[in-house]
């Protein structure tokens, strides 16, 4: 974890060696002829960084990020139809997920019998270094029991008798988180007056089970019945882990389904999206229950953002921890769709996230990748979306490598100011005390830091636990007081629960409740926003007496920009004009937090840059924190301006690396023509290492200052009437090799 540098002293951690290097091989040569630098360099290069201008800091907004392998075998081996379950752990003091994601080998045939890959992830999906062949169950419809032991079904039952009036559910239990497993059969025969008809083994399992309010354990099924034109969609419930199941409700529908993806909306229904079969292709509808699943709305088309009922197979359905809901499909390409309200009623945006077909015509445009995928929630507003290269019908063209992709998706709310309260909790500047339950060894997520975790999993949670008239209280204590003006906050899993949220200066005297939550029954955060108030402490208080997990807290600060609210790999929200500038949590980890914004330049022609406006001004103070992992040329920041009401450029800075390992950089101020040096620093920064900055500028001076060192001047760019945002530039002019890192901006009128 990088760390704070809060004053310029110690620490010769230099630059130069890298300067000296670049100097030897990109500059200039010993007879100092002239040489074009690009002149030897490939043409047909593609740039993968985005350029342009960010979505706006008010609006909710999707990225799609990187794409890596679960699983790349070489031609042959069988593995496809991807599903994935996640659950939390603890890793060296952070929640993460253990994610299984399950292929298929065996042939796609309804009389044959699964074939089971199990990849699994230690690292929220990061990496996948073991798959095990021959497993015992399928991650489609897995899930975790109020017990903490994982259980699964099996996607095709058996049947119970030779009249074939009844089935098995074919399940399994795991007491030790997936490395064994215990086989149960669960006896189902279908409601008073059906029969079985029609389907290879009575019905599929699809997909995931889940525990309701009511204590069932229910998961959907589908199936045909003789006294139905149709295939249905139902679910089936069981009260005794797995031993007896029986039929809890059915979806109705004028047209067959098959292949039900669902969970819980914002507003606490149920939603099921389900295919449609008999029609070619196949298409999507979609069903909403208000009474835990046990009667469902007749089935209706689902509807893209455009009104037209949406083609696909395979429909996956996720909450993210933030309220957003994503829906994938697939056939043709695997595509998410976004809904912002976490209600499912209407989907505002679509995103192609995987495409691989080898052909246009006849069936080849479903060859390649076969659309059925999955999705698992890694974080507040992050999920993996999980997809295949090529089914058993569809690889040829791809020499029968077989494979499964991930793709970061991340959907955010909107504001920019989410503070990364477990950042701060694990490197220790902010602290977390209260009345909590004792810790349960089955469930290590559940602790004080739970709360803000990321995780909307029923135990990732802190506890809050009163005796007698006692009320329980959590306290969060922030690295310093911020202009708070949002909270998001979820209580349990679905039952209804009570709390108040306040805010403190100085831990002493407390706001009125600026969150009253009264029977709220949550399956993601409700977001409360309010007139700003100076704190550093948060308070949630619970019913005397009472027992309230608190599964989500996250706080906002109006005032900075800590780019933990972005998508990553994106332009940041509320910048412009930005090339080569991304929202990054790799490399430099952020100001005691996971993101920032990164400015890279491995270009001979061009550099990164990106403006953040703001409203004109004549006196503006702008703070950020600044770090580097590659000093190589000049970091720029400029303060915009308007004259006239044209735009001009009044105050540019720049900080240059010292010739050496040992000496220290210097911040130069432009006359608009040329560079003049305002002092050198009082020591070499350490790379990976936070400095904070400041830029306090009028119309005619201006104070800069980095660390705890002041550099003063009135040497302006241009003559400006008021100051109107900030610019960050590698170069000026355009040098090669820098990486820089910006985290909480603020951009602010001094009045």
């Amino acid at each position: 974890m990088p760390t704070r540098f809060s004053g310029l002293v110690g620490g010769l951690v230099g630059f130069g060696a890298a300067v000296v290097l670049l100097s030897s091989t990109l500059g200039a040569p010993a007879d100092d002829a002239a040489v074009d630098p690009a002149a030897e360099t490939p043409d047909g290069a593609i740039n993968p960084l985005p350029a342009g201008d960010g979505p706006a800091p008010d609006a909710s907004v999707t990225g799609v990020g990187p794409q890596w392998n679960v699983l790349n075998w070489g031609p042959g081996p069988r593995a496809a139809v991807p599903a994935s379950f996640g659950f939390d752990t603890v890793v060296d003091g952070r929640t993460e997920q253990k994610i299984f994601v399950s292929t298929q080998a065996n042939d796609d045939v309804a009389a044959a019998d699964s074939i089971v890959n199990m990849s699994v992830s230690e690292d929220s999906g990061l990496s996948f270094l073991t798959t095990e062949r021959h497993y015992p169950t399928t991650a489609l419809n897995m899930t975790r029991l109020p017990d903490g032991s994982l259980f699964a079904v099996d996607f095709i039952p058996e049947w119970g008798d030779s009249t074939r009036t009844w089935v098995n559910l074919l399940s399994w239990r795991s007491t030790d988180g997936g490395q064994t497993w215990e086989r149960i059969k669960g006896r189902f025969t279908p409601p008073d007056g059906e029969q079985f008809a029609g389907t290879d083994r009575g019905l599929r399992v699809h997909r995931v089970p889940r525990v309701l309010a009511d204590g069932a354990l229910v998961v959907p099924v589908y199936t045909v019945y003789r006294s139905m034109p149709r295939r249905i969609s139902a679910f089936l419930q069981s009260t005794d882990g797995g031993l007896t199941w029986t039929q809890r409700s059915f979806v109705p529908s004028s047209i067959g389904t098959n292949e039900v993806g669902w969970g819980h909306t914002k507003d606490g229904r149920l939603i099921a999206v389900m295919r449609t079969e008999g029609e070619n292709p196949a298409r999507l509808r979609v069903s909403w229950s208000s009474d835990d699943g046990h009667t469902w709305t007749p089935s209706q088309p689902l509807l893209d953002p455009d009104g037209a009922q949406v083609i696909g197979i395979y429909p996956d359905v996720v909450l993210q921890p933030n309220g957003v809901m994503l829906m994938s499909t697939g056939r043709p390409d695997n595509r998410v769709y976004i809904d912002y309200d976490g209600t499912g009623e209407t989907w505002d945006e679509v995103r192609n996230v995987f495409t691989l077909y080898p052909s246009d015509t006849g069936n080849g445009r479903y060859d390649g990748s076969s659309g059925n995928q999955s999705m698992t929630n890694v974080g507040s507003s992050r999920t993996l979306f999980f997809g295949d290269r090529c089914h058993v019908w569809g690889c040829k063209a791809y020499n029968e490598q077989y494979g499964v992709v991930a793709v970061l998706m991340n959907a955010v709310t909107d504001g920019v100011g989410k503070i990364d309260v477990a950042s701060q909790l694990a490197v220790g500047v902010a602290t977390v005390t209260g009345d909590f339950a004792p810790a349960d060894a089955r469930f290590p997520e559940q602790r004080p830091e739970g709360a803000f975790d990321g995780s909307s999993r029923p135990n990732s949670a802190a506890v809050l636990s009163g005796s007698g008239s006692g009320t329980p209280a959590m306290t969060l204590k922030l690295d310093r007081p911020y202009s708070i003006d949002r909270i998001g906050l979820m209580l349990g899993n679905g039952a209804p629960l009570d709390a108040n949220v306040q805010l403190s200066l100085d831990g002493r005297r407390w706001s009125r409740p600026v969150v009253r939550t009264v029977d709220s029954r949550d399956h993601s955060m409700r977001y409360t926003d309010f007139p700003a108030q100076q704190a550093q402490y948060v308070r949630v208080t619970a019913p005397a007496g009472s027992t309230t997990p608190v599964t989500e807290l996250e706080v906002y600060s109006s005032d900075v920009q800590t780019f933990e609210n972005d998508p990553v790999y994106g332009i940041p929200r509320g910048f412009v004009d930005a090339r080569n500038t991304t929202v990054n949590d790799q490399e430099v980890k952020g100001w005691n937090s996971s993101s920032s914004l990164r400015l890279f330049d491995k270009f001979l022609d061009d550099n990164a840059t990106a403006t953040k406006p703001a409203a004109p001004v004549e006196h503006q103070r702008a703070t950020f924190a600044w770090s580097t992992n590659d000093f190589r040329g000049p970091f720029t920041f400029a303060v915009e301006g308007d004259a006239g009401g044209d735009a001009v450029t009044p105050w540019r800075f720049r900080l240059v690396p010292g010739a050496s390992a040992t000496t220290p950089p210097s911040l130069e101020v432009s006359d608009g023509s040329a560079w003049t040096s305002l002092g050198a620093l009082s020591a070499v920064v350490p790379i990976n290492t936070w400095i904070p900055v400041t830029v306090d500028t009028t119309t005619s001076s201006a104070t800069v200052t980095i660390g705890g060192q002041e550099f003063r001047t009135e040497v302006t760019a241009e003559n400006a009437d008021r100051l109107a945002g900030l610019t960050f530039t590698t170069g000026d002019p355009i040098a090669y090799g820098m990486s820089f890192f910006v985290d909480d901006l603020t951009i602010a009128a001094v009045e």
